[in-house]
């Protein structure tokens, strides 16, 4: 299903938890892990007992499955560095910056770490845009409607969600470890005309960064079920699972929120973007534009800091996005 490899070239098999632990989440130092819960920067040979507070594993009772149809394993929680295990509601990170959306983007992105989400994503199908390059993905229109295709008066059209990009062809394979600043990565480099700029991408500098994008993964079928279908059950538990995580985007439903707090030096309304994109929108659907990336009718999720987390049903497409680079709004 998933085939992802954070820290080293492709490998040709889906990467387990375990793998997952060992090289996306060092710690500087040997670290105490029991044996369900060896790499990760701790020491090998295992101490009698955890340390006070560190949970490696064992389920949580009860765990519910959101609906998605999955086995009780995946209610395993995945815990970096045996770190103590998060709690069956976990808040959303509370991350503050300005026109940057570097912490944001770290912060959005670590959610990942959990395996009931990475398991069902795909990361060698990625894409990462800035303001004038496409990393991992070729530009293409939207196509718009035809012509004469309306739907009747008394039937209320559905629009299919869609972004201007073609297929993502780069990796997402970890946080750099020697650098706040930086995703690693392995994608083409294209213009903003689609032409190739002649080299592969390694990296990317997050604050000059508009948007990640990363395929769900593939899927076989199961029953009655066809491969596409658990394909998009499979992202339907993904879209659960994250939004369980983020914040909500502007004020709660009904109230206004017109702040927008600029210092006459550098203006960043991030906060009232935000609310433009909550206020009166019961569908959480939005069309935008950020850098080169185009967005037609996809659901928002919610936002980490300054990122927003929108996903695409139609090609089960997750996007996180700066805020701070939305330009236009649908």
């Amino acid at each position: 299903m998933s085939q992802f490899y954070w820290n080293e070239p492709s490998k040709g098999y889906a990467m387990s938890a375990e793998e997952f632990a060992a090289g996306t989440c060092q710690r500087p130092g040997p670290q105490p892990c029991p044996p369900s819960q060896p790499g990760c920067g701790c020491n090998p040979a295992p101490p009698p007992m955890p340390p006070t507070g560190c949970d490696c594993g064992g389920a949580i009772p009860g765990c519910p499955d959101g609906g998605c149809g999955q086995g009780p394993e995946y209610c395993q929680q995945m815990i970096c560095c045996c770190r103590p295990a998060p709690g069956p509601n976990p808040q959303p990170p509370q991350v503050e910056e300005g026109c940057c959306c570097k912490q944001s983007f770290r912060a959005a992105l670590s959610l990942l770490c959990d395996e009931r989400i990475s398991s069902l994503l795909d990361f060698d199908i990625a894409a990462f845009l800035t303001g004038t390059y496409a990393a991992g993905t070729v530009l293409t229109p939207i196509t718009p409607p035809e012509e004469g295709a309306a739907a009747p008066a008394a039937v209320v059209p559905t629009v299919t969600p869609a972004d201007n990009l073609g297929v993502p062809t780069g990796s997402f394979r970890r946080f750099a470890p020697c650098s706040c600043d930086l995703l690693d990565i392995s994608a083409e480099l294209y213009t903003a005309a689609g032409a190739a700029v002649g080299f592969t991408a390694a990296q990317v500098n997050l604050c000059e960064l508009d948007a990640v994008v990363i395929q769900g993964a593939a899927a076989t079928a199961e029953g009655d079920l066809t491969a596409e279908e658990v394909a998009a059950r499979n992202f339907r538990c993904v879209r659960t699972l994250l939004a369980q995580r983020l914040s909500p985007v502007g004020a709660p439903c009904g109230q206004t929120a017109c702040s927008c707090a600029c210092d006459g030096r550098d203006c960043c309304c991030a906060a009232g973007l935000l609310s433009t994109l909550a206020q009166n929108n019961l569908s959480r659907r939005v069309s935008l534009t950020a850098g080169l990336l185009v967005l037609h009718n996809v659901q928002l999720l919610g936002t980490v800091g300054n990122v927003l987390v929108l996903a695409n049903e139609a090609n089960n497409r997750l996007y996180f996005v700066c805020v701070n680079s939305v330009q236009f709004i649908g």
